[in-house]
């Protein structure tokens, strides 16, 4: 089965794309303030590993389920969104097919009802 992760450029393609996405997060004025007081480095951590677990890649995903993880964050649909075209325009800007980002956006939907809490 081919995997989306393939897609991504593996483990090298998914790192990258997080630290992209990060940068972006910690420009956009809308969406630093939630993660002040963060460290960041375990974040990009986790968002690598879950990334590649959820796309099909080789690692085993061990950390807290999305509910729990987003649980009394108070997370927004305008947060939600920001995160998500972070995600996707740092996966385009990396060359990624088209197709393979609108196949990440449309898995990334299917979770908004665990994250999204306001």
């Amino acid at each position: 089965m081919h995997a989306i992760y393939d897609d991504l450029g593996g483990s090298d393609g998914v790192r990258t794309a997080v630290t992209v996405m990060y940068h972006r997060i910690a420009a956009d004025p809308e969406l630093a303030p939630w993660f002040d007081g963060v460290d960041t480095d375990r974040l990009k951590a986790h968002q690598r590993a879950f990334l590649a677990a959820a796309f099909g890649g080789p690692q085993v995903f061990t950390g807290r389920s999305i509910p729990e993880a987003h649980g009394g964050m108070a997370i927004t649909d305008d947060a939600f969104d920001r995160v998500v075209s972070a995600l996707m325009t740092a996966l385009a800007d990396l060359g990624v097919a088209k197709e393979a980002v609108n196949t990440v956006g449309e898995r990334l939907e299917g979770m908004r009802g665990d994250i999204v809490g306001a």
